[in-house]
């Protein structure tokens, strides 16, 4: 399961940051060695980013099995037309792209379950489905699901379904498919990529504004930040932190549990340049996970081209140096 990678990025992340011990009158420095006063630390000299596919059609959320795949969802050519239908399989060292499953209704968010199911958000078809291992596709859930994208499984095995529609809401689906309304707050803007931590608090990414939300066990909500830019897209919990993109700041993120920022890759000028994270772009990235062993983070990246489309993509792999 994802929620038990490892926290070797985090111990080496923190040994990257600034002496907490040094005179506060001193100037502060960020992870890079760049004074500053900015509330947004910049660790992007830490990392690397590098494009793994070809372009294809994945406009949607993005999952990493625990066989080291990666799983792209394709929910459509344009926010207007979520007409995508496929899943597709990425393998993780050669970027070949294959087709998994079809026959989804804007495939939107997905995760996988413990039993090796992958469950696929329908942001058109207001449904859940269930694919299985071989990629057969059928009905989980439809009930009280309104818009769903981001989802995210707990550890006993109940689903977890942002509802951006119907005034944003978080709905819970138990394993026998009983579905109620877990959390439902003013602050959840079109709630669009969701994880949960390893206590079992979920993290909710708006769609229409760039605040990240925490839905604590009991489905109480806290603003845990905002990050630069207007719209938030996928987020991913890896390493003991929160890893979100800025679809419309073109940026990935880095987020403490107790809400401390940094950006590790992004110039925020759209585009798809391999590098360095201080020099590498993205284009309306959206879709996103953490590899099993915690040392990648993977990206969907859209080619840029007519503003309104949001396919072709392609697979941006980020680590560090």
């Amino acid at each position: 399961m994802k929620n038990l990678k490892v926290f070797t990025l985090a111990v080496l992340l923190n040994s990257c940051g600034s002496d907490d011990s040094a005179d506060s009158s001193q100037a502060a420095f960020d992870a890079c060695g760049n004074p500053t006063s900015e509330t947004v630390n910049d660790k992007r000299c830490l990392y690397t980013v590098s494009t793994l596919t070809q372009s294809f059609d994945g406009s949607g959320g993005l999952v990493v099995g625990d066989d080291g795949f990666v799983y792209v969802a394709n929910f459509g050519d344009n926010l207007s037309n979520a007409n995508g239908k496929k899943v597709s399989r990425v393998d993780p060292t050669s970027g070949e792209v294959t087709i998994f499953a079809n026959g989804l209704n804007g495939a939107s968010g997905n995760t996988f379950a413990t039993d090796g199911k992958l469950f696929q958000a329908n942001i058109r078809g207001q449904s859940i489905s269930e694919i299985s291992t071989d990629g057969q596709v059928s009905l989980f859930s439809n009930a009280g699901l309104a818009s769903p994208v981001g989802v995210a499984f707990d550890q006993a095995g109940n689903l977890y379904v942002c509802n951006c529609g119907g005034g944003g809401s978080i709905q819970k689906i138990e394993p026998d498919g009983t579905s109620a309304r877990f959390s439902t707050s003013a602050l959840l803007n079109c709630p669009n990529g969701l994880t949960i931590d390893d206590s079992g608090n979920l993290y909710a990414a708006n769609f229409n504004n760039s605040d990240v939300i925490k839905i604590s066990a009991d489905g109480t909500t806290e603003q845990l930040v905002t990050l630069p830019g207007s719209s938030n897209a996928h987020l991913a919990f890896g390493n003991g932190v929160l890893y979100v993109l800025s679809r419309s700041g073109n940026r990935l993120y880095e987020v403490t549990l107790d809400g401390q920022v940094s950006v590790i890759a992004g110039t925020g000028s759209s585009g798809n340049t391999d590098g360095s994270g201080e020099t590498a772009t993205f284009s309306i990235p959206n879709g996103i996970d953490v590899s099993p062993d915690g040392k990648k983070i993977y990206v969907t990246s859209k080619v840029p081209g007519q503003d309104t489309q949001l396919n072709p993509v392609l697979v941006r792999v980020v680590e560090l140096k």
